[in-house]
């Protein structure tokens, strides 16, 4: 019936679809026309998946798997672990599976399949809940009052080639024994039988017979794994927890003696390990990390076995991306997000140049980049920002950032450089982060997020107002919100330099041992600032006139930017005015290094 859809005369014109929207599956079908085809005849469609999952059938066609290898960042390219799989299916086969998936969902949740414990590819599981679990049961292990405080240890496990390695005889007993009805469970098995993976090689493209794991392509890949992975879940010793994210394991054990907290890890690691090879599964044994979480200065590493070793505790690990350390103070990973945010700024910061480059929306959203790095599962660690010393490691990366987005000279003040750009100090940012995600279960999400951006904004603003840094700046944009809600206007080298007072000015100039003075010759020896140049200077008065009647109202200090705020028209007049007085003030600073340069006449001597 699909190959009769898909070669009837209403689509022949659907193959040129392909010349500039194909498909990467192997039918060739674009997806760009697989959705027009779907939006003109649902009910086709519709008949086709019904009578699949009525007779317990998933098609051979869509069972076919095309294999694609990702190098991995900074591995070996001679070995076959460097490489990260992923199977590209045909589009059709996934809208099978979607079906499939929206019908088995429901029948394993409901019936408690799966562990509250398991937290990836779940409906409001995030990768902060899982951590917050760990970390959690590590808190309130050691912050208890005096000798009520216990050992924590803290084992991340990994699981050799996992999705690839998963054991389709287990998913079909872990499905059975959720008890989904027979007409789920028949395709199922038909997806999971007769498969066929193509790869390229040197000698043209080969076939070969999948016979375990699920492609990680795939929609219905991830449920099936979850509901395979589940036992591995399961409660170990009393004192053990194990959370699970994906493959990644966390073991979390709480003793109140050292020596039973390093026997109860040791039998949980052993009874995850014997599981794992009873599902085909193996354990990657050198990967293993421990960190020993204590308050108490009677030892501070523990000593945990797996498999035929014994493994020492490290200060810190990391665990789905957060460094967690002995004392849980993450300052390793305050330093770990700063080096990491640091080398994505410096790569950055050479697609953003002062002058020429991406306009300032583009920068802005560019600059997300190393926002998203700092700001990973912030909730988690927000409280390290209560250090001084922490959030001022983490500013420091910002603010070069931010630097670059208003195109700003590295003299700027941060204050005044997060303003110009937009960029919200980052420490005010961490805090809004951690309080949507704690105040989740109690109010809605989009009305949380209005309500924390308010308050983010008025924090800031109190700072604005508070700091003595940028005062230029502050003068010209005393309101925060306006200058952030506004509806148009870019930011550019000329108007950055007006705006904070960093450029081509005498003042700043002569600031640096540039200039002999900070004064302007011409005009009775007053300083030559933006103020100066804008708004008074005898040199562009024609031209302050001029703008002035098409504003229709005399320019200070307090109104520029309320006007340039007030319409497109505005702005642009202001900005080339801006841009007319740094010409000025360049055409006279490569005057005065010419006259520099040349020696006077009697210096010259006899001609």
């Amino acid at each position: 019936m699909w190959r009769q859809f898909r070669q009837s005369p209403e689509t022949s014109s659907w193959r040129s679809a392909a010349e500039y929207n194909k498909a990467p599956d192997l039918d060739g079908v674009p997806n760009k026309a697989l959705k027009l085809a779907v939006k003109s005849r649902p009910d086709m469609f519709a008949e086709l998946f019904e009578a699949c999952m009525s007779e317990g059938i998933f098609p051979a066609v869509w069972k076919r798997l095309k294999l694609v290898l990702l190098p991995k960042l900074g591995k070996p390219p001679g070995e076959p672990s460097s490489y990260r799989p992923i199977c590209l299916l045909d589009t059709v086969g996934k809208v099978l599976e979607r079906v499939i998936y929206n019908r088995l969902l429901p029948v394993v949740e409901s019936q408690g399949g799966l562990s509250d414990r398991q937290y990836r590819f779940r409906k409001a599981r995030s990768t902060i809940d899982a951590i917050k679990l760990v970390t959690g049961l590590a808190e309130d292990a050691i912050h208890r009052k005096g000798s009520s405080s216990k050992y924590c240890v803290v084992v991340t496990l990994d699981v050799k080639n996992a999705f690839n390695s998963a054991n389709w005889n287990l998913i079909r007993k872990s499905l059975a024994k959720v008890g989904i009805p027979a007409y789920l469970a028949a395709i199922v098995d038909s997806h999971l039988t007769e498969r066929r993976l193509w790869y390229d090689t040197d000698d043209g493209s080969q076939e070969y017979v999948v016979s375990a794991g699920v492609p990680q392509d795939s929609v219905l890949g991830p449920l099936l794994w979850n509901i395979m992975y589940n036992d591995v879940l399961n409660p170990l010793p009393e004192e053990a927890t194990v959370v699970g994210y994906a493959d990644d394991i966390a073991l979390v054990v709480v003793a109140k003696h050292l020596e039973d907290a390093e026997l109860y890890s040791s039998e949980a690691i052993s009874a995850v390990k014997c599981w794992l090879e009873s599902s085909g599964l193996t354990l990657a044994e050198g990967k293993t990390g421990a960190v020993f979480i204590t308050k108490r200065r009677k030892r501070n590493y523990a000593c945990v076995r797996v498999g035929n070793h014994i493994i020492t505790s490290k200060p810190a690990i990391k665990y789905l991306g957060v460094v967690i350390d002995r004392k849980l103070s993450y300052k390793q990973h305050v330093q770990y997000v700063c080096d990491k945010s640091s080398k994505a700024s410096m790569a950055l910061a050479r697609m953003m140049p002062n002058v020429g480059g991406p306009r300032h929306t583009s920068r802005l959203f560019i600059a997300r980049v190393v926002t998203s790095i700092m700001l990973y599962v912030t909730p988690v660690w927000s409280e390290a920002l209560r250090t001084s010393v922490n959030t001022s490691k983490l500013n420091a990366v910002y603010r070069r950032t931010a630097l670059r987005v208003c195109s700003a000279f590295r003299t700027v003040s941060d204050d005044a450089a997060f303003v110009i750009s937009g960029m919200m100090p980052i420490d005010i940012l961490a805090d809004e982060m951690a309080n949507i995600y704690h105040a989740k279960p109690i109010s809605p999400l989009l009305q949380t997020k209005k309500a924390e951006r308010e308050r983010s904004i008025n924090r800031w603003q109190e700072r604005w107002e508070r700091s003595g840094k940028g005062r230029w700046t502050h003068r010209l944009i005393p309101a925060i919100k306006e200058w952030l809600e506004r509806r148009h206007g870019e930011i550019n080298y000329n108007l950055t330099q007006f705006l904070t007072g960093h450029g081509g000015y005498l003042q700043y100039l002569h600031r640096f041992k540039l200039e002999t003075s900070p004064d302007y010759p011409n005009c009775n020896r007053v300083r030559e600032d933006p103020e100066h140049v804008f708004f008074h200077c005898p040199r562009f008065v024609e031209e302050r006139k001029n703008l002035e009647e098409t504003l229709g109202e005399v320019l200070v200090p307090e109104n520029l930017v309320r006007r340039m705020l007030a319409c497109r028209e505005d702005w642009d007049a202001i900005n080339s005015m801006v841009v007319t007085n740094h010409s000025e003030l360049r055409k006279a600073e490569e005057t005065r290094k010419a006259r520099l340069r040349t020696p006077r006449r009697d210096e010259r001597g006899p001609s």
